[in-house]
């Protein structure tokens, strides 16, 4: 069969298909690959008629089915027997890109051809009061009423109040935010009569002082209580009351006083009798009683006071009285003496009434005398007490290394301190040191601070042994004692040991022992 031939079958075949088969939308092949040059299917006819729709893909880069989630837009026909899709689109949920889901959102779901079906909140949007609560709450900007931040709430960032008398407030994060005053404020001062005794942290008077009236001490009275103050208690003694009476004014001297000296009784007054035998005859005389009698003439009065009275009165209406009497017994005139001694006591000059204090020296005592000799009491002689005098040499408050002896006076006790023992024993290891360089040396030479070579001579070999015990001596009194320091090398006691090693070596102080 000529080419030529053939094809004009295939045009008459394809022209009865396509009349036949129009409703179905079935397309011969050629006519149809003339529309699809634009995917590369174009076949120039000629070939096998293929019939498998698996080929649709590979003969005519079709889709059998549309791929989810594309929709077909029909099927074709591209040869006899053989059905493939002609479009598969993208439904129109699929519409979401960059360019119209943005900002705060971001595509999602399932895509098609670059299209999303979805458009929500980026996953940075993710807190809501069910993973964001408690002291914290969504912040930042909001998406589809979730937030993009978690953050702690304004009142949680707050710290609670250090209050001194209680929390009087909290807030909603359970922070304090206010404190209770101080109670002691809120209660009411008391109102003293007598001054306040106490007072609560808030200056409010808790407690009154006593009446001091009731501490005062009662006077002992021995005519009576003049006056007592608030608290009953006797302040003031009242006075002799024999010293309220007025003296009896006597014509022939007071008999007897009461013990305010004033005169209670006059002396009655006899007559004095009429003198006989008289030498020289008789004349007119008084009779002591303010009459007159018969007294002999030649004898002339002389009046005088008794002892312990005066002519004189120097005290007034208090003072005792007496007549004056002559010789022959006739009285005349008045005498005088003190009214009756009340004893006031008083030291002498130097002494104190009350004992002497702690900072004083008690060095005697006498008794307190009254200005009529009469004594009664005790007084003090005190001088101000002088620890020094009283305990030369006792300097220290405390020891170190033992009291030796101690002293009080004047309130105070004070010590002699044992002294370092590492002092002492420093010294007896010097002396031993001494006396070591002195036996190890020889005619030839001999070891001291220079350290000579002394082991070229074998009697200082011969010291090892006390060189090696005087060390041990020596070690275990640097581990004790600090005088083995640099600053104290006058004091250490290996200093100018004899070395006994060789040339050039010597044990003296160091910080760290001997070397």
């Amino acid at each position: 069969m000529s080419k030529s031939f053939k094809l004009v079958l295939l045009a008459i075949t394809a022209c009865f298909l396509a009349y036949s088969n129009a409703s179905a939308k079935t397309w011969w092949l050629p006519d149809w690959q003339g529309g699809q040059d634009s995917r590369g299917s174009a076949d120039g006819g000629g070939g096998d008629i293929v019939k498998d729709d698996s080929d649709c893909m590979k003969h005519y880069n079709l889709y059998t089915k549309c791929p989810s989630p594309k929709l077909s837009t029909g099927v074709v026909h591209p040869v006899a027997g053989m059905t493939c899709q002609k479009g598969c689109i993208c439904p129109s949920e699929y519409q979401y890109t960059s360019s119209n889901c943005s900002g705060n959102y971001t595509v999602s779901g399932g895509s098609c051809d670059g299209k999303y079906n979805a458009c929500t909140c980026k996953s940075e949007f993710k807190y809501n009061s069910s993973n964001c609560s408690g002291e914290n709450q969504p912040s930042g900007t909001s998406c589809g009423g979730k937030y993009n931040s978690c953050t702690i709430r304004p009142e949680c960032t707050v710290s609670s109040k250090d209050c001194t008398y209680g929390c009087a407030g909290y807030n909603s994060c359970n922070r304090c935010t206010s404190c209770k005053s101080n109670p002691d404020c809120d209660v009411s001062s008391k109102s003293c009569s007598y001054g306040c005794a106490s007072y609560n942290s808030c200056s409010k008077c808790t407690s009154c002082k006593a009446n001091p009236d009731c501490s005062a001490t009662p006077v002992s009275c021995t005519y009576g209580c003049a006056s007592s103050n608030s608290c009953g208690i006797c302040t003031s003694c009242a006075g002799n009351p024999d010293c309220n009476v007025s003296s009896k004014s006597c014509d022939y001297g007071c008999a007897s006083t009461n013990s305010c000296g004033k005169c209670t009784s006059c002396k009655s007054c006899t007559p004095a009798a009429n003198e006989t035998g008289c030498t020289y005859g008789t004349e007119s005389c008084s009779d002591g009683c303010g009459g007159t009698r018969l007294c002999c003439k030649g004898h002339t009065h002389s009046y005088s006071c008794p002892s312990g009275y005066s002519a004189t009165n120097s005290w007034g209406s208090s003072a005792q009285t007496t007549s004056k009497t002559c010789s022959c017994g006739a009285a005349s005139g008045t005498c005088y003496k003190a009214p009756a001694h009340t004893h006031s006591y008083s030291c002498p000059s130097g002494y104190q009434a009350s004992s002497c204090s702690s900072s004083q020296t008690q060095t005697g005592t006498t008794a307190k005398v009254c200005s009529c000799g009469a004594t009664s009491g005790t007084c003090y002689k005190c001088e101000a007490c002088s620890f020094s005098s009283k305990c030369s040499g006792y300097d220290f408050v405390s020891c170190t290394y033992g009291i030796a002896d101690s002293c009080t006076a004047c309130g105070t006790t004070k010590y002699k301190c044992k002294a370092d023992p590492c002092i002492s024993e420093g010294t007896a290891l010097r002396s031993q040191v001494s006396n070591f360089n002195s036996s190890a040396r020889d005619s030839i030479a001999f070891c001291d601070a220079g350290c000579k070579n002394c082991g070229s001579y074998p009697m200082m070999m011969n010291c090892s042994g006390m060189r090696s015990s005087l060390i041990s001596s020596i070690k275990d009194h640097n581990s004790r004692c600090n005088d083995n320091i640099s600053t104290l090398l006058s004091m250490c006691p290996q200093r100018g040991l004899c070395g006994g090693g060789g040339p050039g070596y010597c044990v003296l102080c160091h910080g760290t022992g001997i070397y």
